[in-house]
């Protein structure tokens, strides 16, 4: 049996697009200004498959962004949907992913080492 490509996803909604914009500058100012992130709230997550846990953290000016497992952790945006950056790839990938939703409408396919989605 053979294994299909995954269907790609639907084209972004307005919305999203400007929800992508309005995320890409919150994180600009987050990195500019911590301060302006917000109160932040953590939460436990227990996961049955695989059996393991994760500690889940995200700020209140900060929609859609969560911090999983500290900083060593990954970082994830709701709006990039199964994709996962480290601290260093917030500015250098996170942002212009958000920044190419918001303006051209498109999803990421490639991370900046260049192996595909």
């Amino acid at each position: 049996m053979t294994k299909r490509a995954p269907k790609p996803p639907p084209p972004p909604t307005e919305d999203e697009r400007r929800r992508a914009g309005e995320a890409a500058q919150a994180l600009r100012a987050a990195i500019a200004h911590p301060s302006t992130m917000g109160a932040k709230s953590v939460a436990h997550v227990d996961l049955a498959r695989p059996r393991r846990s994760e500690w889940w953290e995200s700020w209140a000016n900060l929609s859609g962004f969560h911090r999983i497992n500290g900083k060593a952790g990954r970082h994830i945006h709701a709006l990039l949907p199964s994709w996962s950056y480290t601290q260093r790839e917030i500015r250098a990938e996170m942002i212009p992913d958000l920044e190419a939703l918001a303006e051209r409408g498109e999803r990421p396919t490639e991370d900046t080492s260049g192996r595909a989605a």
